[in-house]
């Protein structure tokens, strides 16, 4: 078999299960219930008779309901921010794959194809389940959410630089930008490693590299999808400053 043929059958399988994984994962955890209040809690009818008017708690308690009102939100400015990272995302994709079906036909021990398959299941895991699915990708589809509101205040170069915001490349607690840099620039560093490496490893490597960033971008694209069907964000922390404009999610 053709070694462009056998990296395009791994990808396909791995992504059938990434997608799977999510989709299970993703599945709420909790159902809303409907609390019926004690005889003494009762609250007072809205309507003692037909075309009465509405008693006084009816209008205070349906006046505070009505006071908080939502900010308005850009789904144009949700959707740059978390489609840019996809596209950042794809186009490691990208750069990548041509490197792994070149050093794939290297492979010419068996010892080397079962490396392959421990190598695609923990990045798989590390990576794509544990890395991005449950922190990176909720991290920002939620920030996506928070850049796009119409905030007081709020500089116009954020929604600009949406997919870096999104990333927590600043405006964040001190934690998640020195984090998010951090772990850049040691990506950034083990990509020059791994350059080092003659082949078949450097394309061991680098397939399980295309295993973890394609389940990054499809949970980003899930996450997105959910986000707007339902107008609510994931229930993750974006990692707010103190002093934000934006209005911080109640989780």
């Amino acid at each position: 078999v053709p070694p462009g043929m056998r990296c395009a059958v791994l990808s396909a399988a791995c992504a059938a299960v990434l997608l799977r994984s999510f989709v299970e994962v993703s599945i709420p955890r909790n159902t809303e219930t409907l609390l019926v209040p004690a005889p003494g809690q009762m609250r007072p009818a809205c309507f003692g008779r037909p075309g009465a008017r509405p008693t006084v708690e009816c209008r205070a308690s349906t006046g505070d309901a009505g006071a908080k009102a939502q900010p308005q939100r850009s789904k144009l400015v949700q959707a740059w921010g978390a489609f840019g990272v996809v596209g950042y995302l794809s186009y490691g994709i990208q750069k990548v794959v041509p490197i792994v079906l070149d050093g794939l036909g290297a492979i010419d021990q068996w010892w080397q194809w079962g490396l392959l398959g421990a190598c695609l299941l923990f990045f798989a895991y590390v990576e794509g389940y544990k890395g991005f699915q449950l922190g990176f990708s909720p991290r920002v589809v939620s920030r996506a959410y928070i850049v796009s509101e119409e905030a007081e205040g709020a500089p116009f170069w954020h929604k600009l630089l949406a997919p870096a915001f999104c990333i927590g490349y600043f405006h964040g607690t001190k934690k998640r930008v020195i984090t998010s840099w951090v772990v850049t620039l040691v990506i950034f560093a083990v990509v020059v490693g791994v350059k080092q490496l003659d082949n078949p490893y450097r394309a061991i490597i680098d397939a399980g590299v295309i295993v973890g960033l394609m389940w990054g971008v499809v949970s980003i694209i899930v996450l997105f999808v959910q986000q707007i069907t339902r107008e609510k964000p994931p229930d993750f922390d974006p990692a707010l400053p103190e002093d934000t404009m934006y209005t911080k999610p109640e989780l």
